[in-house]
């Protein structure tokens, strides 16, 4: 189990050299995963660079590696203890719901799994609980390598698909600013042939302009259809290869499962709000005028107050959150969903 004293945790200094980072602030401290010390990167160097050797905390006496030493990210040492537990039993454990019959199965699953990161980190059955992981490692290590290998093919897809984007963006860009060039080359003829027609013309000066700038209107018109048509052949051809694009089609419509986080943005409610309070003199007497609505005293209070008032907040926004929130995911089936995408 880890021992941390609240030193040990909150001093900025070295316990091996003492130097201070007060005076170094460039110093970086490292902790090594076998026991979770912090030592400065000088030490580390020091000490582990000619092979392995003990820790140099007193009492400890474990023997570390200088490879597997790393900076520490959180300021509490247990977090980070935690943190290193779990991504080591993930990569053991590595299945997800998709691997599971039921919803049941998977449960019992995480449940399994959250015991074994809780023995380790409190220091509980620590030798049998290692033993098991072991054995379940060796048992399944043909199943843990072909589960690693699919997630790092999803991750490959999402690089790629991200690449694709970055392409695509830019793409749309050249075309704009090709687009952007040849209209000022356009406006500048447009401005050399108005001069020379305001010279020739018998037209007055005032229908060239209005005739010219009727005819950059229609123009710059056709340009921006001409580019939202670019832009939207461009988009097909990126969906068309998009690794990550799943469409499916029932005769010519496409079908788009239905999403519960939409629920909030619903403007025909599935419910009928209580009366609150919506007048200034109601909201001002709000316990005596919302007898048989909402009750929440906090609120209450807030609702009165005349720099929330002068905002524009009032009270019904938050009770039509709250009830959003609670329905939100009413109505949808998420295994028939799951069905309709896979």
């Amino acid at each position: 189990m880890l021992q941390l004293s609240e030193d040990d945790q909150l001093k900025d200094m070295c316990p091996i050299c003492k130097t201070d980072k007060y005076l170094s602030p460039n110093m970086k401290f490292l902790i090594n995963p076998e026991c979770y010390h912090k030592i400065c990167e000088s030490c580390v160097d020091r000490i582990f660079s000619l092979g392995p050797a003990p820790c140099p905390y007193p009492k400890c006496g474990k023997i570390l590696r200088k490879n597997k030493f790393k900076q520490q990210i959180f300021e509490d040492l247990k977090i980070e203890r935690e943190i290193d537990i779990r991504r080591k039993v993930g990569s053991i454990y590595n299945k997800t719901e998709e691997d599971f019959p039921n919803l049941k199965e998977f449960n019992k699953y995480i449940e399994n799994i959250e015991e074994i990161v809780f023995n380790l980190n409190n220091g509980i059955d620590v030798e049998k609980t290692e033993q098991e992981l072991n054995k379940y490692e060796q048992d399944h290590k043909i199943e843990i390598l072909e589960k690693n290998m699919r997630e790092s093919q999803k991750t490959a897809d999402i690089n790629k698909y991200q690449d694709s984007m970055e392409r695509l963006k830019q793409e749309k860009l050249k075309i704009q600013k090709k687009m952007e060039i040849e209209d000022l080359e356009f406006s500048n003829i447009q401005k050399q042939d108005l001069l020379d027609k305001l010279t020739n013309s018998s037209m007055t000066s005032e229908e060239l302009i209005k005739q010219q700038q009727s005819q950059l209107y229609k123009r710059n018109q056709q340009r921006k259809k001409q580019l939202q048509q670019i832009n939207n052949q461009l988009d097909l051809k990126f969906n068309s290869v998009n690794p990550l694009q799943k469409q499916i089609i029932d005769g010519d419509n496409s079908i788009t499962p239905f999403t519960p986080f939409q629920g909030d943005r619903d403007l025909n409610k599935k419910y009928d709000i209580l009366k609150i309070p919506n007048t200034i003199d109601e909201i001002m007497n709000i316990e005596n005028t919302s007898k048989n609505s909402y009750q929440d005293p906090y609120l209450f209070d807030l609702a009165k107050n005349k720099e929330y008032l002068g905002s524009g907040w009032r009270i019904n926004n938050i009770f039509e959150r709250a009830l959003d929130e609670a329905f939100i995911g009413l109505g949808c089936n998420i295994e028939r969903e799951k069905s309709i995408t896979t």
